[in-house]
């Protein structure tokens, strides 16, 4: 049986490195080389074919849209090496799509924190605290931690995920109109977190 071992690298500080090795079949390899290529081939679509044909360097087009990332991860089903391997390439498109593949009750709140950390930027923070943190069994105490951390990536995602349980949840969610209004602006020290903020909450100062 052909086994390869896959190595990932988190900061989880400035002092700390925690290497993360896992074994990948062949199988998961296959498909993330297969999911890679889709990818590729949706950014700048049919412009992208005809640049290469005539010898063009396209290794720097980007711009899949959300939706067709959308579509594409629906053909598969959630799978957590997958997903793992799309994420550690920290590429927007691959971690869009690795954020419909990850089976979320599996994930541990340890693994999620980790992979906050290596967002390609604030969009996939946003996506991932939609897609991912909002759907969470523990969101209400993930957020709390999130909100409270000083790291803009993670608030984000939690800011995110607030926003999208009371689409969802509706009346059920934990997230009160209060609960928002509550949330102290002054603590964010970014300015994408500020915005992020100001979207969810614009209703309520109204």
């Amino acid at each position: 049986m052909w086994i390869n071992m896959q190595i990932f690298s988190f900061t989880l500080n400035k002092q700390d490195e925690v290497m993360e090795v896992f074994p990948i079949d062949k199988k998961t390899e296959q498909l993330f080389k297969e999911v890679s290529r889709r990818i590729f081939r949706l950014q700048n679509g049919r412009s992208l074919d005809s640049m290469e044909r005539i010898g063009a360097d396209t290794r720097g087009q980007i711009g899949a849209s959300y939706l067709s990332l959308k579509n594409l991860a629906g053909q598969y089903q959630p799978d957590l090496k997958l997903a793992q391997l799309l994420w550690g390439t920290k590429k927007r498109e691959e971690q869009i799509v690795a954020c419909f593949l990850f089976p979320i009750q599996e994930l541990i709140t340890e693994k999620i924190t980790q992979l906050l950390q290596h967002c390609y930027n604030f969009e996939i923070a946003e996506y991932f605290g939609t897609l991912v943190l909002s759907k969470r069994e523990n969101v209400e105490q993930m957020v709390n931690e999130y909100l409270n951390s000083d790291r803009p990536h993670l608030q984000v995602a939690a800011l995110t995920a607030i926003g999208r349980s009371r689409i969802n949840r509706k009346l059920n969610s934990p997230f009160t109109d209060s609960y928002i209004l509550n949330i102290d602006r002054n603590k964010f020290t970014d300015m994408n977190v500020q915005k992020v903020y100001d979207r969810i909450s614009i209703y309520l100062r109204e």
